[in-house]
């Protein structure tokens, strides 16, 4: 779109060139001053029809259209009537403003109704799954780059359209292109997250121009308020202003802690031994969710996967730190009473 916007201003300019050069009179000036204005005008609201739903867009011209000629059959009528016919034929100033004023009124009146009552047409509707209301999910970079939100998309629990900002394809574009590894990796893998989305024909995902004049967190939280939908995030300052402005929020990290099975004093885990603990002969191993496990009599065994019995949980401001004890291939093992772990607890945190 870029080169067909570049052409035009090109040929319009070059045409207005000529014509200052061979016919240099003030109306030409006038003209050509004209038409450089309606081009950039024309510029300026193609952009703003980028940034919304050109559903929207589509939908809002035509009731501007509808409202224009309702308005000419009010002048219509009124033209009939002896109080205001005389008033509508003088062809004063007065009377010029009025039929203005009531045609364009009507006309903006249509157009706010229309784009108000979008999605409420048969035409732009899209099925339900399983006969839910349907909503609207603006997704991340770090949501994409996790791979997450495409888990969430393929199951019944995340229902509705996915819009992805057209900037964060673009930053996903720039980090595959990075010469730092980290970086590629990170962006090969958010754009590979999109394509699956794209990919789910269950759900419909789209890429959508955002006006970021006032910073991107600014931008996205504006966006989801005029199109009624819910960001999907892990940021926390986007969380932070969100909830300041009372804007739905998808916190990810705060449905995967919804998520976690809680553990007791009892429960069998199977964990990684990394490295020694502070204690003698404890190992200290972490669950996927990043929780510490410190494991009783297994320095031997640091570099094992190993299958341990919770013998205390204790919870830090890190998060939830476990004491556990390894429980041998078919041997129950006995469990240690709750002051065998207590004198653990601060070497451990320290770990």
């Amino acid at each position: 779109m870029n080169y067909l916007r570049a052409t035009l201003a090109l040929l319009i300019i070059w045409v207005g060139g000529l014509a200052i050069l061979y016919e240099p009179a003030r109306l030409t000036y006038i003209v050509v001053g004209v038409g450089v204005a309606m081009l950039v005008l024309a510029l300026l609201l193609e952009a703003r029809i980028r940034q919304g739903d050109p559903r929207q867009v589509l939908v809002a011209g035509i009731g501007f259209l509808l409202g224009l000629v309702l308005g000419v059959l009010v002048l219509a009528v009124l033209g009939g009537l002896p109080i205001t016919a005389g008033v509508i034929s003088s062809g004063t100033f007065v009377s010029t403003f009025g039929i203005a004023l009531i045609v364009l009124l009507l006309g903006y009146l249509g157009a706010a109704t229309a784009r108000a009552v979008t999605y409420d047409l048969v035409l732009f509707r899209q099925p339900d799954q399983e006969g839910g209301s349907k909503a609207r999910f603006l997704v991340g970079e770090k949501s994409l780059i996790d791979g997450r939100i495409v888990k969430l998309a393929e199951s019944p629990l995340l229902s509705g359209e996915i819009i992805v900002p057209r900037f964060v394809v673009d930053q996903l574009n720039q980090l595959a292109a990075s010469n730092t590894p980290m970086d590629r990796f990170r962006g090969e893998r958010g754009l590979d997250s999109l394509r699956r989305l794209q990919q789910n024909r269950m759900r419909a995902v789209y890429i959508r121009e955002i006006d970021l004049l006032h910073g991107e967190i600014e931008g996205v939280l504006d966006y989801a308020v005029q199109h009624d939908a819910r960001v999907v995030t892990h940021n926390p300052e986007m969380i932070r202003e969100a909830n300041r402005r009372g804007i739905p929020i998808v916190n990810l990290n705060d449905i995967a802690a919804m998520l976690e099975p809680e553990i007791l004093s009892g429960d069998e885990l199977v964990v990684k031994l990394v490295k020694p603990g502070k204690e003698k002969e404890q190992a200290v191993g972490y669950l996927e969710n990043g929780n510490m496990v410190v494991v009783e009599d297994s320095r031997t065994d640091i570099g094992r996967t190993v299958r341990v019995a919770v013998t205390g949980i204790h919870q830090t401001r890190a998060g939830t730190l476990i004491f556990a004890r390894k429980r041998e291939a078919g041997v129950p093992g006995p469990l240690p009473v709750e002051g065998e772990t207590s004198g653990a607890i601060e070497g451990a945190g320290r770990s």
